[in-house]
């Protein structure tokens, strides 16, 4: 384990966030393919799971505000090590971020507005890149349908709401909605993986990191691979 040297002695975070059955798993595990890389998923803790499944009966609009609870719980917990891991080592690689809390609520039913004052979103640890992937919901949820360990969200319906309301906030954050304040100035992209494969995707994501002047933190392949961890709860 080695201390960061870098701005504020912290390491970049780069969120991979966006639709289910989008391709985020496998975006992740490719950028995270870098010595000294931390890799992780949000929610963090294995409790949001297994409580999810309980609250509303397993249903998607059950019982919101327990859901809306949970993932807030788990954002605020797993900042502590978020915030640890950036002084630990060299890149932090994320599937999801704070702001898929913005977009299952939406779905849900809850504002904005109400989110960042559950979350306290401006005080936790700020990204340093997000890359949002979409695809056409019907084609998103024929990837996933089979997974056994999919949640109660991961239904064709939901994710049909899903795809719109993270459109709706990746829009919003470009065009300066006060709402949505905490993720102002922070790099994003936004690719649509209906039609490209995994190699197309990843060059996508690089092509916007180069821009975003991240390449050096995240080179692609010829980099070691084998100091690269994953931290899961």
């Amino acid at each position: 384990m080695h201390i960061v040297v870098g701005r504020e002695g912290y390491a970049p975070w780069i969120v991979v966030t966006g639709l289910d059955g989008s391709g985020k798993s496998t975006l992740v595990a490719r950028l995270a393919g870098t010595a000294g890389a931390c890799r992780f998923r949000l929610p963090y803790h294995g409790f949001v799971r297994e409580q999810l499944a309980r609250s509303g009966g397993g249903r998607p609009f059950g019982d919101v505000r327990t859901d809306r609870l949970l993932f807030a719980a788990d954002a605020r917990l797993v900042n502590y090590r978020i915030r640890e891991w950036r002084r630990t080592h060299r890149l932090l690689v994320s599937q999801r971020g704070w702001m898929d809390n913005y977009v299952f609520g939406a779905v849900q039913g809850v504002s904005y507005e109400e989110t960042a004052a559950l979350l306290g979103t401006n005080e936790l640890e700020r990204p340093s890149a997000i890359v949002h992937l979409v695809a056409d919901p019907r084609v998103a949820f024929l990837r996933i349908r089979t997974d056994p360990h999919g949640d109660k969200f991961e239904t064709a319906a939901f994710m049909r709401r899903q795809h719109r309301e993270t459109l709706r906030l990746f829009e919003g954050v470009r065009r300066g909605l006060a709402s949505l304040a905490a993720f102002a100035g922070i790099p994003a992209v936004l690719i649509d993986t209906t039609d490209m494969t995994p190699d197309a995707v990843e060059r996508g994501a690089r092509a916007f990191l180069r821009h975003a002047g991240l390449d050096r933190a995240c080179p692609a392949a010829g980099a070691a691979r084998t100091t690269r961890s994953e931290v899961y709860a």
